[in-house]
């Protein structure tokens, strides 16, 4: 009789620590996909803001991305609205006719983003 108590409480502990195991799985995989959505949200509004700062479609020569970088190729620097945009982004520089955000992981959704919203105004 006890070896059936034993054997019954070694199958519930196992129990235990696997659920317990599968818990801190699920909420560790929800605040990734919250910190992914967040990410995502931060970036599509950040993109929006500055697309219509660099003196519109016809100022602009190229967007481009690598790796964490996009950057925007510019026919005439002197039009973009280098002030709102640094207050809008951080993580910019400025140099001559090249303007280089440093984004991250999200640098091709950016990219994209500015590319179809480049000529919409936002307020």
């Amino acid at each position: 009789m006890p070896t059936t108590y034993i054997i019954l409480i070694v199958i519930i502990a196992v129990i235990a620590v696997i659920l317990v195991i599968l818990s801190i799985y699920l909420i560790h995989k929800k605040k990734i996909a919250d910190s992914n959505r967040k990410a995502d949200e931060i970036v599509q509004s950040s993109a929006i803001k500055v697309s219509d700062k660099f003196g519109g479609r016809d100022n602009i020569v190229q967007i481009s991305s690598k790796g964490s970088r996009v950057t925007v190729l510019v026919k005439d620097p002197t039009i973009v609205d280098k002030e709102s945009i640094s207050s809008i982004l951080e993580q910019v520089m400025f140099m001559g006719d090249k303007v280089v955000f440093v984004i991250g992981s999200k640098s091709e959704y950016f990219k994209e983003l500015l590319e179809e919203n480049v000529d919409k105004k936002v307020d």
